[in-house]
């Protein structure tokens, strides 16, 4: 009998998103806070509207992945070939958002725009891919907008058979046909001539592997405007929180009579009673609101916690943008880093002494805290840079070398820090008539953008 050693491969080789988000390396703790407050939510699910556009495409494409001998998602290369036929869509919604909103479509999420902006711009020469690199257009997958909503399609009740995710149940059929009617003119995917370019079985089997090019024959018209286009089917500005037409669709979903919707009615709505003026103050309501629930009381603590750590960690990145390595001790001499040390020291002073509840991932922060005993610029400094290398998430900002800080990757001054989905849940209660507006202490708060710094879905 072989004794010899063996590879055994558990997870299939697929290249991991890295991005520079999660710097303190509590996003997972910061999610369990999340999950007390917006569950069933993420950063990226804020726009009511995209939901309503991704049924639409789940239905279509789930019509041409049937015909194409697709039984089941039950595999991760059913899965696959499932995407395959959607992804094409999704992204000729982008294209026609860039298309139609010429003069704004920047202000809406629109999931790689940067590459298929130029590409609808030359005039669609390369269809293949929308401009996009071979390893980009795979990863789209996470990256794009349905990565970015599965969540809500499995977890929100009516919307996918079993929550799978990808078979279309009765209410994301309602939401598809009423965006059907919506469209107008470019309503439904066109017919072609031959028959390679019908909606048939054999035209199905035979264009795998080409999805996007048969998508393009089959949907001419899916950047032609249509009536009161921009209000009925395009996804909305992301300063816009006005009520959605397709609101009575929405809001069953959203805030329906489950748990999960119940809580987050229940959430938004203390958000709009609050007088509260920016994102602390709306922890400290919440905690107060709802102080029989453990998790939500600790709130505000971590949120500081976090915020003090964020603040010092943007206080070294704004010092790097200046020059490419920089002495930790004319950082430290900075008329800004008392300050900005003193509240870290003070905040994580408060947590030790505060947070003794048992919750998934408390440990991370506990750890955080108790790496600054001192206020001392110098030693503050130092031990968050080492914390931060030694424990932070995804990309490293700045390493510190023989007292200099260096960069480990492009400066951004201005981090989105750790929040808990409180903007993403009050836009999608604006949008469903839920809030008569959006609560001022989140407005021009987008935590939308946390999206991109700390990448990954929730599936």
């Amino acid at each position: 009998m072989d004794f010899g050693p063996r590879y055994l491969f558990t997870a299939p080789w697929e290249p991991v998103l890295v991005r520079r988000g999660d710097a303190l390396g509590l996003r997972a703790l910061a999610d369990q806070f999340a999950d007390a407050v917006a569950p069933q939510l993420s950063n990226r699910v804020n726009d009511g509207r995209w939901v309503t556009i991704l049924a639409w495409c789940l239905v279509r494409s789930h019509e041409v992945f049937r015909a194409s001998g697709g039984l089941g998602v039950l595999t991760r290369a059913e899965a696959s070939s499932r995407y395959a036929w959607l992804r094409p869509l999704e992204l000729m919604w982008v294209a026609r958002t860039i298309g139609l909103a010429r003069e704004d479509w920047q202000e809406r999420s629109l999931a790689g725009q940067r590459r298929i902006s130029p590409w609808y711009k030359d005039g669609k020469v390369f269809t293949h891919r929308f401009g996009m690199t071979e390893d980009q257009f795979r990863s789209y997958r996470q990256t794009g907008m349905y990565g970015g909503y599965r969540l809500a399609f499995r977890k929100w009740s009516g919307l996918t058979l079993r929550g799978d995710g990808w078979t279309p149940a009765l209410k994301t059929v309602e939401l598809a046909n009423w965006l059907g009617k919506k469209l107008g003119v470019a309503a439904q995917p066109l017919q072609g001539e031959g028959e390679e370019d019908s909606v048939s079985r054999r035209s199905a089997k035979l264009n795998r592997g080409n999805e996007d090019q048969w998508w393009f024959r089959q949907w001419e018209a899916f950047d032609h405007k249509g009536k009161s286009f921009d209000e009925n089917t395009l996804p909305r500005r992301k300063t816009d929180y006005s009520v959605l037409p397709e609101a009575h669709l929405l809001k069953p979903l959203i805030f329906g009579r489950d748990t999960p919707g119940i809580l987050r009615l229940e959430v938004a709505k203390e958000i709009a009673k609050s007088r509260a003026t920016n994102h602390a103050e709306i922890c400290e309501h919440l905690a107060r609101a709802f102080d029989k629930r453990p998790t939500v009381t600790l709130l505000p603590c971590f949120s500081r916690l976090a915020d003090a750590g964020m603040a010092a960690m943007d206080l070294v990145a704004e010092a790097l943008s200046k020059d490419s390595r920089v002495a930790l001790a004319d950082i430290a001499a900075l008329p800004v880093t008392k300050r900005v040390c003193a509240e870290l020291a003070a905040a994580a002073k408060e947590w030790t002494k505060r947070a003794e509840m048992q919750l998934r991932h408390i440990d991370t922060a506990h750890r955080f805290a108790s790496s600054f005993p001192s206020a001392q610029p110098m030693k503050c400094l130092s031990s968050l840079i080492d914390y931060h290398e030694r424990y932070g998430g995804g990309l490293r900002w700045f390493v510190l070398r023989n007292g200099r800080v260096e960069p480990r990757t492009p400066s951004r001054i201005g981090s989105s820090g750790y929040r808990f989905r409180l903007w993403s849940l009050c836009r999608l209660a604006a949008q469903c008539g839920v809030l008569h507006n959006m609560p001022a202490a989140l407005r021009g708060n987008n935590e939308a953008e946390l999206a991109e710094g700390f990448g990954g879905t929730d599936d």
